[in-house]
């Protein structure tokens, strides 16, 4: 009887084990990932979408027939993703790994099921759903997210008859200043409610086109609700006090707007229903509801190709057991001097330095960071400098197109210019101008990484990847100046180049190469 059960279900057996064996050989990556559920709010949701994608691909075997048609297609993916994996370990970038995990899962089911991997293509693509975006990803959409919320919000408000004035993120009622945080974005509704939409677009039984429109749909309805509850909040606080937007009734009324979301969603298929004339009711229009029994499809008879899983299992098990050489690799670490020394005087320049007001530094994970004003005569300049000291973990500088319009300033202009600091040294830097209301600002930014400077962070996190590997240092910095447009733009610019000129053979020592 054992045996009988053990070779009727070898596939299910095997791929278990591998599972299993990923697990324990990848446990840093998985402890990493964990971890980063644990700690963020927007993806606490991520252990149910786990279950409920291991409970539909459960249900959809009796879908699944004895053949494997097309599985060399699966082992050409173990084997790329047997790459990515390689490339995430050396790096030892967790997100790069996290991904291969799942891509390697995903070949070696292809190789065990062919092309009817097609049956099980959304349960399985909601693991990706698990893992949390590139953190450079995810703060940009948080940045956008905090701005696009805020915008939304005041509106309502307006429209609601109250007085209220917007700065960026900041929206003042008078009484009271609500600040638009990271936690009040709105991912913390769009990522779950977008894997709600994903299932219910899966298992609602319509046409494609409206099951597409139905998923796509979570993006606006998490936009204007978030904004919603921002300016509930204001009306709340606006009759009640400043607790209204603090504590228990806080979390309370997120849970209440979450569950309106849901509730929008299944009016949504009720409108779907009546437009295409059916008489069933809501719960009836998703085939989750369906007798499992009713959708039974399996052949009693096929074949099995075993060669490309045995193929995908030993492309898995080489390339795992060949990382195993590379984790006492220790990331370097390099002696610098803390900002604490920075010079008070450059080139006639005397230079204040301050804090961080609200705890930015533990947002932002930075290892050591400079902030202050350099003064010249009636001149000012401002100097950010954020240094972290590894970034493995995906904690990667916050790029200031997602941090300054959160402040209340606008981006008007944007464009790369060249530094040139002697003639041997020169590299270009983005440089914005912003404005807020009749105020403007020129602002240099760049990534110091590494003994490179960088302009863009695309252009860093391909240097953050090679560097990783080659030289096995993830270290690096944002570099940025600013300063209130003085007389004209052009004299702004000349002074900034100026100082960045003074000031950028100070930086080796606190940004090594």
């Amino acid at each position: 009887m054992i045996s009988s059960f053990l070779k009727s279900n070898v596939k299910t057996i095997v791929f278990v084990l591998i599972t299993v064996y990923l697990y324990f050989i990848l446990n840093a990556a998985i402890a990493e990932l964990i971890g980063r559920v644990n700690a963020e709010e927007r993806y606490s949701h991520a252990p149910l979408v786990l279950l409920i994608s291991i409970f539909l691909i459960w249900k959809s075997r009796y879908l699944i027939a004895n053949t494997n048609i097309g599985a060399w297609r699966g082992v050409a993916l173990v084997f790329f993703s047997s790459l990515i994996l390689v490339v995430g370990e050396l790096s030892a970038i967790w997100t790069i790994v996290q991904y291969a995990i799942v891509l390697l899962c995903f070949g070696l089911t292809w190789s065990m099921m062919g092309n009817q991997i097609k049956k099980i293509f959304i349960p399985f693509f909601l693991i990706f759903l698990v893992i949390p975006l590139p953190y450079m990803l995810d703060v940009m959409l948080s940045g956008k997210m905090q701005l696009v919320s805020s915008n939304f919000g005041v509106a309502i408000i307006r429209a609601m008859g109250m007085a209220v004035f917007q700065e960026g993120n900041v929206i003042d009622l008078g009484i009271y200043k609500l600040q638009v945080v990271e936690a009040c974005s709105g991912l913390n509704y769009l990522y779950p409610l977008m894997t709600i939409g994903l299932l219910m677009a899966y298992m609602y039984k319509a046409p494609l086109y409206l099951r597409l429109i139905m998923f796509i749909s979570t993006i606006p309805i998490s936009i204007v609700m978030n904004s919603f509850r921002i300016a509930m909040v204001a009306v709340f606080v606006n009759y009640y006090g400043q607790g209204a937007a603090e504590g228990f009734l806080h979390y309370f009324e997120g849970w209440v707007i979450f569950l309106a979301c849901i509730f929008l969603l299944l009016l949504e298929v009720k409108l779907i229903n009546l437009l295409l004339r059916r008489k069933t009711s809501v719960m009836e229009s998703f085939d989750i509801f369906d007798s499992e029994k009713s959708n039974k499809v399996v052949f009693s008879h096929g074949y099995i190709d075993k060669t490309p899983i045995i193929v995908a299992v030993i492309i898995i098990l080489a390339s795992t057991l060949s990382t195993l050489t590379l984790k006492n690799r220790t990331e370097e670490i390099p002696v610098r001097t803390p900002f604490a020394s920075f010079p008070t005087q450059i080139n006639g320049w005397n230079g204040y330095s301050y804090e961080f007001k609200n705890g930015e530094n533990s947002v932002l994970h930075l290892s050591d960071y400079y902030l202050a004003d350099f003064t010249q005569g009636k001149k000012s300049i401002n100097v950010y400098i954020g240094y972290t000291d590894s970034q493995r973990a995906g904690f990667v500088p916050h790029s200031p197109k997602a941090c300054i319009p959160g402040g209340g300033w606008e981006i008007v202009d944007s464009k790369l210019i060249n530094i040139v600091i002697d003639p041997k040294t020169n590299f270009k830097v983005t440089r914005f101008i912003i404005a807020k209301g009749e105020a403007k600002q020129v602002v240099y930014y760049w990534f110091r990484q590494r003994g490179r400077d960088l302009s863009n962070e695309y252009s860093m996190k391909f240097a953050l990847l090679y560097d990783a590997i080659e030289i096995n240092r993830t270290d690096g910095a944002l570099v940025r100046f600013s300063a209130m447009v003085n007389k004209s733009e052009p004299n702004t610019d000349q002074m900034l180049v100026d100082f960045i000129k003074s000031t950028y053979p100070v930086l080796p020592k606190f940004i090594p190469n």
